[in-house]
């Protein structure tokens, strides 16, 4: 019932605003439709929950899929706010601050989507997340819905089934329309937020925490986490806490998920499961190996696993990651080194970048215990849906 009522609750939001158009509310529709998945059990709202900013609820590292919803996947479940300003993915993305350009955009941890309808697709076929085993069995399922059915001929022609792959990207451009229409996917109703337009005062603690998330000699996590100008969609985008480009950070391995299947490594832009960029097409491909998206810091302190393969399970462990990976690197490696990337591999680690330029065994941390305090105030103030206290 809560659920329902969330949910009831968020519609009335949407459209107390703007209403979405036809293509929207049929994508809506279906974003809360289990019987779209070879299971039957599971929709685009069972890892992407309202009641989570759209992330998952649970603290699973991976979420299960499948036809009987027992096949675990290889990647944590990102949020679905603000992806639409995520640009197209690119290898040489520019940056408008004037930095060197280089790979950017898209969707997923590896920017293989360049839309939202791809990405939204690519989840519906894929063998381990919604299953269905091809375009022409996520049409038939559709088609099995005469009232869906009837819904798509309206919007999209009385013929539209007569071709299957055209309703097959029809079923995402739905997708993607409400993603892009719906507000929720997008509120900026944050502390933050509400702070930029002079509605609220941060608080002495936030504002330290803020320093120390801009001061570049120091977390410098706005070098990639940036609130000002970035790349975007129609090409800017502002106040995203992503600039959009990827990173090699030697995240530790997570050894609860299995990635036999995919060759025993998940090395992000180079594969295996992006196949463009994979050392075997070009050699010059490995500077890609390891890199993957930098994911936006709004809503992150609603979030129970961060990082590509959930390998953290609070915001401080994060934190505490990036101020001594190369400090007290046992904390982090069982091995004492880089442990999920091969050894050729490791040379693309990024070491040049504040917090970790000055780290080394027996050095301290760029900030103290009590800055790590404050910086976590601060991303608490990024989490939609703050109201301000009864004066």
């Amino acid at each position: 019932m809560r659920r329902l009522i969330l949910l009831l609750a968020l519609t009335t939001t949407t459209a107390n605003a703007t209403p979405l158009s036809p293509q929207a509310q049929l994508g809506q529709s279906l974003f809360f439709n289990p019987s779209l998945s070879a299971s039957g059990q599971q929709s685009c709202a069972s890892c992407h929950d309202p009641a989570n900013h759209y992330a998952p609820t649970n603290s699973l590292a991976v979420q299960p899929g499948g036809p009987h919803m027992n096949t675990p996947g290889f990647r944590a479940t990102p949020s679905l706010t603000y992806i639409d300003q995520a640009p197209p993915f690119r290898t040489d993305l520019e940056n408008p601050d004037g930095t060197a350009s280089g790979p950017g955009g898209g969707l997923d941890w590896d920017g293989r989507s360049n839309t939202i309808a791809q990405q939204a697709l690519r989840v519906l076929t894929t063998s381990y997340e919604m299953a269905n085993s091809s375009e022409a069995a996520l049409v038939q399922r559709v088609k099995a819905n005469p009232e869906t059915a009837r819904a798509f001929q309206k919007i999209f022609g009385p013929t539209l089934f007569q071709h299957p792959h055209q309703a097959f990207e029809a079923i995402g451009t739905t997708l993607e329309a409400f993603i892009r229409e719906d507000p929720s996917f997008h509120p900026y109703t944050s502390k933050y937020d509400a702070y930029t337009r002079g509605t609220a005062t941060l608080t002495r603690q936030e504002e330290r925490g803020m320093a120390i998330f801009n001061d570049a000699e120091r977390a410098n996590c706005a070098s990639c986490h940036t609130a000002g100008q970035g790349p975007g969609r129609d090409g800017l985008s502002s106040g995203q806490f992503t600039d959009f480009f990827f990173r090699n950070l030697a995240t530790p391995r997570n050894p609860t998920i299995d990635t036999t299947a995919i060759g025993g490594q998940d090395l992000g832009l180079c594969g295996p499961l992006r196949t463009d960029l994979t050392p075997q097409k070009s050699p010059a491909n490995t500077r890609y190996c390891g890199l993957f998206a930098t994911p936006t810091l709004r809503n992150v302190a609603t979030r129970h696993v961060f990082m590509h393969n959930g390998a953290f399970h609070s915001l401080r462990d994060v934190v505490e990651f990036y101020l001594t990976r190369d400090i007290t690197p046992g904390r982090w490696y069982p091995s004492g080194t880089y442990d999920d990337l091969p050894p050729e591999d490791r040379q693309f680690v990024d070491r040049t970048d504040m917090p970790f330029t000055t780290q080394h065994p027996d050095a301290k941390p760029a900030i103290s215990e009590q800055d790590v305090n404050d910086l976590l105030a601060f991303l608490e103030t990024l989490t939609d849906g703050y109201r301000p206290p009864p004066r």
